[in-house]
Order: C-alpha cells, then structure tokens, then sequence
C-alpha cells in the first residue's frame, strides 16, 4: 500500500486542528450531542520512565519524554473531566525497549498500561519479537495474560488463536468500533522463525473489511482505526472509517481529508510521535438523533505539557515504575568497561538521533565487528564477516564508563547469534537489497565488519547498484563462499534482506547479543570508530564512459562521490583525492546530511583519463580509502601494449588492413552475399564496424 512521503507529511504537520465541514445546526438538541475524548500513544517501546530536559546549569526545563507516569495523569485528568473518555495504544508498546523494561521482559509496560486502563491496542511488529508463541501465551491476545487488554490485527491471518479484528465499546449510548492492523510488512521486520504460518495482509484493506462489517450489521456507530503503519488521509480508506490513529513511523502529525465524505466528516488521521513524547487527543461531537459526527478536533500534547500540569500523579502506576527501576537497577549499575570513543547512530538533519537508518553508522559498524570476532573468539565457527541491521541498534553509546544498562541499551532485543554460508553473488545481493522499493524508509543501512568494504553508484537501477566489494583488502570473488554472522533475526531474512534466507542452514550459538557485545568492548576498550567507511559511492560520467562502461583516454572524466562522512558527531572529512593513473585531482567534502539516504559526504571532480589507468582511487583526509578497477581503452587491459587481441582498443591501420585483406581474399563470394536480400543485415554490422576505425 503507498504512503504519503515524509515530505508530504510535514507538510500537514501541525499542533491541533479542528474539523466541521458539517456545522451542528444552531437548533440541535444539545441532550442528544455526545462528546467523546479518545486518547492514544503509539510506538511506546516500554519508555515508562519520564525523561527530563536539562539546561547547562542541570535545571530541568521541559521533558522529552512523559513516562507511564505522565501518560496515567493525563488519562486520569481527561477521564475525570468527561467520563466519555477511552485511551487506546496503536501497537509497538514492547519491543526494542530502554533497559528497565527490556531487561524485565517488558512485564513493567505491560503492567502500567494495563493499569492506566487501556481499551484496545493494535498490534505492532515488534509485538511479535519474540514469537507468536510468546504473544498469544504470555503476552496474550484476550486480555487474559500480562496485557489487560484485547490487541487487535484484522489482517494477521494462521495464528491460533488468532487476533480479534475489532473491539467494541460503548459510551452514553454510542458504540464505538476499534479495528485494528499492522504493518503488512511485518513479515519482514522479525524473525521468521517465530511466526510460520503467520501471515500479514494489505493493512488498509483489512481495515476497510471489518469497518463496512460492523457498521453494516449495525454493531458500530463510530469507526475508529488503530492502525500501526503509516498513514495519511489521502489513502484509500472506507467511508466506514472515521477517524485513523497511525504508528510505526515515529512521526509527529495530524491530518484531514479535504473534503466531506457524503453525511461523514473528512477523514481524521493522527499519528503520536513516539516513546510517550506526545500523546494524542482526539475529541468526536457525535449527534445521536442525527446518527453521525458534527465535529472532530485532534491534537497532540506534548510531554513537557503532560508532566508540568499534572496535578494528581497515579499512584498505582507510579509504584509499578519505581518497582521496575528498583529492580532493574542491580543489574544495569554493573560496569562493563570504559571505552575511549563514542559510538552514534546516523541522524537526518533534524539531529535526532537513530533517526536516519539509511545511513552508514559508526555504532552499526562496531556492532558488526565486535559480533565477529566474539563469535570467533567463542567458537570455532571461523566467520568471515559481521553484520548488523539499523534497526536494531536502539541507542548510542557515548564515551566513558559504560554499565550494562548503557550497554544493553544499544540492542535491546535479546537476539541470539547463528552463522551461515553465503557465496560472494549472495552476499552482493543483500547489499542491494539495502535500498527498498516499498515500506516507509527508502534504505536500510547494513553494518559492516571492518574487513569488509564496497562501492555502490547511486545514479543506476534498483539492484545494480552494487560496483564493487572487497573483503580483507581483495576482490570478493562472487562463487567463493563466506560465512557471516549476525543476529539469527537477520540473517535468517529479517528486515527484507532475503537474500541471507539464502544460504546454507543456520549454525546456531546459542549466545546472545549483548553478551557478545560486552565481551569485545571489555576486550577493546581503546576500540575507534572505522575511519574507512564501508560504503563508498562513487558514479562516473562524462565523455571519457564508454557505452560499455570502459573509460576512453584523452577524454574528460567526472568523478562524484558520496557516502564519506557519517552523520553523528564523528569526525568528518574536510577533502578528498581522487586518482586516476598518473592523475591526481583533490577536492572539498560537502558533509550537509542527506536524510534518509547513505550519501551524505559529497565531492566531485573533473579530470582528463590518462592511458594506462586501472582504478579510479580516492582517499579522504580522515582515513577513507577505496580503489575502483577500471578499464581503459586504448591498451591491452590496461598494460599500455599495443595488442590486436585487445577488443576495446582505438584506432588501429593495422587493424584494418587485416579487415580489408580478408575482404578482398572473399571477393566475389562476397559480392554475391551483399547484393542477396540476406546480405543487408551484413551491410548494417559492417558499416559499424568500419566506423570504429574512421
């Protein structure tokens, strides 16, 4: 299903709106007006410890994020002040979360929430972490586990039990439906081990389904869809559908449709952030005499506003959080190591960090090779290459004394480390696969052991990015085999990248990551960030390409470059060489972050193509080195012989003198041939070639 872009979202961006395309009549009953409060927060991530905002001299002056605590304030406060009031969650509520949750399995948000009172949530991907078995048995779908309350997927099909499509409930009269859905692309966003036979239907068009259902049997007067992907008002959902509370994305926005849908008000969607840095607040003025809406106004409070006008905290979900911090504390206070650098995730330019997962990280990087050489440090399975996948890299991981809070905080999923063969032409096409042609982020930067290093041109097709791939310094050899190791998530196929499903059978190692993790930072506390990032793009244009891609001698060349920086606070590059055999251009990096994307890092040159070159080489100022194999024509493979043997070369009398002797030895054989309707494909193919040598 197409989403609206993040461009097109910020543009629609706003703190509150207020819709009524169809005003309340000035004579309407007021007895038969109900007004309903709907209050919701989505992709919470187990973040129930409130989180202030500091100035230089430690005076708290806001709150970034609002907590359980924050969250059961507003809820109490807005439930007191209109009894018609209903808190829901859009899904993703555990999962990837802060270490006090995380490390107690998530049982701290479960409880919290279910004490705040929630009436329905959705399901998100990350619900689905460790399984399908764990949702329905411990978490539970019905409300009978440590989740007090229903979580809905009307388009999570095979599971037994399977999810309730919708929830109904009832306030002073009107029967408001909760549909809920996740991503249809959660298939690839966890393990597929935990959910076989789970399968994840077009989310919108199972929303559309239950919504005409329940209105159509009359079971509903009211649609709301809790919906865990994105979601704008331009999407085509029912006219059943009347309000949509999106998530997944992390985003900060409300919506309208443009215009009214027939007797229906436009189409309201609402997305709440995440981690409890909002909380959404949709208020439905709903007519019962006239049967329909009058009027929706939507908003989203921030934290800062929560935390510093509640006025009575709830005492019950305050203690579940001190309890989990308590008992977490003992555990997460142990230190690790200290280390002498930081570690980031990437960013977009808004500076928030994680948020860029298109990008190369220093932090993915680390990850990747300290699972390397921990699994070859404990075992005997000889891997040749790490990897790590964005989006499991949760925090960063600054400088200093490091705790097992900090630690674990940086991949926070308790996954275990397996390993499998892939062949070099396997491993190239995961790294295409890092660009997405569908789903909410357009790449998904893989970390990379140090060890290994590639190029890719970002001006060619989906799945020809790819130019080039080094491991240990050579050439990887496409039908060689290398083993890889990383999380058994990833590499068996997770977060789309298939092609690691490819491979030989997994070689489980039972460990897991953040022992892995603490084992190589306590080994290398003196560890750097990679200097010579694992990606490099490099595109090459001008009249020096050939058609076939070879470069011609004489000829001008343009080199632009990208992918040299990472976008955190590492240390930048300020130039860059480019060379070319004998020649040698230096030019500026551009390091202006690129949201979204790894291109960020960018330069270009323009330079004349010497015979005899074999590579295009660059070498930035801040430790990024990479050779690119050329060809030039003009020589044989480039060793400045003349050789008739060479294909690509330029022109040549000897060439075609040869041409023309066998022409003439031919003659009238050949004479006969050109003047026969079967010769005039010849004509064509001769005429070119004797182009070649003119």
């Amino acid at each position: 299903m197409k989403r609206l872009s993040r461009a097109a979202l910020a543009v629609v961006a706003t703190t509150a709106v207020s819709f009524s395309a169809l005003a309340v009549p000035a004579f309407a009953d007021e007895a038969s007006n109900v007004e309903l409060n709907i209050l919701g927060v989505t992709d919470f991530h187990g973040h129930i410890e409130q989180k202030a905002v500091k100035d230089d001299k430690g005076v708290i002056t806001g709150y970034s994020e609002m907590g359980a605590s924050g969250v059961a304030c507003y809820v109490d406060a807005e439930s007191e002040a209109n009894p018609n009031t209903s808190f829901i969650t859009v899904g993703d509520n555990i999962g990837g979360s802060p270490f006090v949750s995380s490390i107690l399995k998530d049982e701290p948000t479960l409880q919290a929430l279910s004490a705040i009172g929630v009436d329905a949530s959705a399901l998100g991907n990350h619900e689905f972490d460790q399984g399908y078995s764990d949702l329905v048995n411990r978490v539970s779908l019905d409300g009978s586990g440590s989740a007090k309350f229903p979580y809905l997927g009307a388009n999570v099909e095979g599971g037994t039990p399977a999810p309730a499509k919708s929830e109904i409930i009832e306030m002073d009269g009107v029967k408001i439906a909760y549909v809920g859905a996740v991503t249809e692309e959660t298939a690839t966003l966890v393990s597929p081990a935990g959910i076989e036979g789970i399968t994840f239907t077009g989310d919108i068009d199972a929303i559309n389904a239950e919504a005409d259902r329940v209105i159509g049997a009359g079971e509903a007067d009211v649609v709301i869809a809790l919906l865990h992907a994105q979601a704008a008002p331009t999407d085509p959902f029912s006219s059943n559908v009347d309000v949509v509370f999106s998530g997944h994305t992390h985003f900060d926005y409300i919506g309208e449709g443009e215009e009214a849908r027939g007797d229906k008000q436009p189409l309201v969607v609402i997305q709440g952030h995440e981690y409890g840095k909002v909380i959404s607040d949709v208020e439905i003025s709903y007519d019962r005499e006239a049967g329909k809406i009058t009027n929706i106004e939507a908003k989203n409070v921030s934290a800062t506003d929560v935390v510093e006008n509640c006025e009575t905290p709830n005492a019950a979900v305050d203690a579940i959080v001190a309890a989990a911090v308590e008992a977490a504390s003992v555990e997460g206070a142990k230190v690790v190591t200290t280390i002498d650098n930081g570690f980031y995730r990437g960013v977009n330019e808004d500076g928030a960090p994680g948020s860029n997962r298109g990008v190369e990280s220093s932090l993915s990087n680390l990850i990747a090779e300290a699972g390397l050489w921990a699994v070859n440090d404990a075992t005997s399975l000889n891997a040749d290459i790490g990897i790590m996948n964005a989006g499991g890299v949760r925090e960063d991981l600054e400088a200093g004394e490091v705790t097992f809070a900090d630690a674990y905080a940086t991949q926070n999923f308790s996954n275990t480390y397996g390993a499998r063969d892939l062949t070099g032409a396997q491993f190239k096409k995961a790294l295409e696969q890092q660009w997405k042609e569908t789903g909410d982020r357009p790449r998904l930067a893989l970390g990379l052991s140090n060890n290994v290093q590639y190029s890719y041109d970002p001006e060619r097709a989906h799945g020809d990015r790819i130019t080039h791939i080094t491991i240990n310094g050579e050439p990887m050899d496409m039908e060689a085999t290398y083993r890889i190791t990383g999380s058994s998530f990833l590499i068996a196929g997770g977060d789309s990248f298939t092609a690691f499903a490819e491979g030989g059978e997994i070689a489980e190692t039972g460990m897991v990551d953040i022992d892995l993790f603490n084992r190589y930072i306590a080994a290398h506390p003196d560890v750097d960030v990679r200097a010579n990032q694992s990606s490099v793009g490099i595109s090459l244009s001008g009249p020096a390409v050939a058609k076939d891609g070879n470069l011609i001698p004489g000829k001008e060349l343009t080199v632009d470059l990208s992918s040299l920086s990472y976008t955190g606070p590492e240390a930048k590059p300020s130039t860059v060489e480019v060379t070319v055999g004998s020649v040698k251009k230096t030019a500026d990096v551009d390091n202006s972050i690129v949201d979204q994307v790894d291109l960020t890092g960018t330069a270009s040159v323009t330079l004349t193509v010497p015979e005899g070159a074999t590579s295009v080489e660059i070498a930035t100022d801040n430790g990024t080195i990479f050779s690119l194999p050329v060809t030039v024509e003009g020589d044989d493979n480039g060793n400045g012989d003349d050789n008739t043997d060479d294909q690509a070369s330029g022109s040549s009398a000897g060439s075609l003198v040869a041409v023309l002797g066998v022409l003439g030895a031919l003659g009238g054989l050949l004479g006969f041939f050109l003047n026969s309707a079967q010769g005039a494909p010849f004509i064509a193919q001769l005429q070119a070639t004797l182009a070649q040598f003119m």
